[in-house]
């Protein structure tokens, strides 16, 4: 939804709820306005723009929540948050709400040296998700996948996951691809892997749909190695976890699948899928698996162990994930039939919803199948999922609490808790903009 206003133009973007935005001129100004949250009638900020309409303005209310998208003559955006101000040439705009500082729950990492992981070398990320919580910052405005946005330097979410794999031993990285692949893609042309291989998938699959392909369709199947475990990661996780030590406990248990996870406040329990073991390992938390919850509420939550994202199948995993996709698949298919609709040949494959229900059905009822067992593992983890997590993920790493190394010239990319993407930084100044709060300064991705 579109409202051009006399002597301001201003784009209000309500993707989730049209009509949720509105402006309201302030009382004696001529080109300032009021942001309203028409359901609560909250005043969101203020926008004030002059007469030249220099600036393109968006004001965007996504699944991620609220946020404005600046567009600068010269190409920048500034994607301002809730508690921030910006300023420039004849344009001032203020959001409502809290200045994102660094996560008090999240101590400064203590990295002890782990033991060498020689198990496997393959390891897949995925990178396929349409990451709708994470406009404008991703997506058309940028041209970038989510995982592929800067996090550090130069260096994006997904180099920094490709980096730390191959330090742990993991030379053969397999991703899966769909929204804005060639930003993917471009930020992985630097990896120390010893081969990257992509999937392209063409619709969304499922978050377990890159790995089915791997184990059903021939086009895929030469790029895993049925002899060895596969480690999985999340695209757009920023960790610094011992995927070493992850590997040898899962040999060492000899797991048929293990999830990584880690205590979570237990105020965040409804925002993560909790699993519950029977802390029969020695740190009384990690286990075998015995139920999952999915963002349960606190009263409800039987644990604290949030899942990670970060799994481990052993080969002897791989038939059940094609007996449990097939069974799956052909319910769908019989279910098409008597409705009389079209017949899939395939259906999306997702971890939480579909995969790991029935791999616990299975081995809760057959021991003899193998362990699955949780986890917990040290150090830094995240998933920037929104806006908000990003930049607080971003405010971790400058603040000395994630293991991933620091730009030579930190103040080109992060400065007063402002973060600039690239080259963002030397036009901000230019343009000479005074900005203060929760504010990325970015720029489109040019193939």
């Amino acid at each position: 939804m579109t409202k051009i206003l006399t002597n301001q133009s201003i784009q209000l973007n309500d993707v989730v709820e049209v009509g949720r935005l509105s402006l309201h001129p302030v009382s004696g100004a001529t080109n300032r306005f009021q942001i309203i949250d028409t359901r609560t009638g909250q005043c969101l900020g203020t926008v004030e723009q002059g007469n030249n309409h220099a600036h393109q303005i968006e004001l965007f209310w996504g699944k991620g929540g609220f946020m404005a998208l600046i567009t600068s003559p010269l190409g920048v955006r500034y994607f301002v948050l809730p508690g921030a101000r910006l300023v420039l040439d004849d344009l001032e705009l203020v959001l409502v709400g809290n200045v994102i500082t660094t996560n008090v729950d999240k101590a400064a990492t203590n990295i002890r040296p782990g033991r060498p992981q020689l198990h496997a070398k393959q390891a897949t990320i995925l990178g396929a998700g349409m990451a709708t919580r994470f406009e404008r910052i991703s997506g058309d405005s940028t041209d970038y996948s989510k995982p592929a946005v800067p996090l550090v330097g130069k260096q994006s979410v997904i180099a920094c996951i490709a980096n730390s794999l191959t330090a742990h031993g993991f030379e053969h990285l397999i991703v899966n691809t769909y929204f804005k692949p060639e930003s993917l893609k471009a930020s992985l042309v630097q990896s120390k892997a010893e081969q990257v291989d992509f999937i392209d998938e063409n619709q969304p699959s499922g978050t377990a749909g890159g790995l089915r392909k791997m184990l059903l369709d021939p086009a895929y199947q030469d790029l895993l190695d049925l002899s060895q475990p596969l480690l999985v990661v999340q695209g757009d996780t920023v960790t610094d976890v011992s995927f070493s030590d992850l590997m040898n406990i899962h040999i060492e248990q000899q797991a048929l699948i293990t999830i990584g996870c880690q205590e979570v406040a237990s105020k965040d329990v409804d925002k993560f899928g909790i699993i519950v073991t029977d802390c029969s390992d020695s740190d009384g938390k990690s286990g075998q698996i015995t139920d999952f919850q999915e963002k349960p509420n606190t009263e409800e939550a039987k644990s604290r162990l949030g899942n990670t994202g970060i799994y481990i199948f052993s080969p002897q995993a791989y038939p059940l994930i094609r007996e449990i996709y097939s069974e799956l698949l052909e319910k769908a298919q019989i279910q098409a039939k008597a409705n009389g609709q079209l017949v899939p040949t395939e259906v999306p494959f997702d971890f939480a919803m579909d995969l790991f229900p029935a791999i616990l059905k299975r081995t809760l009822e057959d021991s003899s199948m193998g362990t699955f067992w949780a986890q917990v593992v040290d150090g830094y983890w995240s998933d920037i999922g929104n806006p908000s997590q990003y930049l607080e993920s971003i405010h971790d790493l400058y603040a000395g609490k994630v293991n991933i190394p620091l730009p030579e010239h930190p103040q080109r990319y992060y400065r007063n808790g402002i973060i600039f993407w690239d080259g963002a930084a030397d036009i901000a100044d230019q343009e000479k903009a005074f900005i203060q709060g929760n504010v990325v300064v970015g720029l489109p991705f040019i193939g």
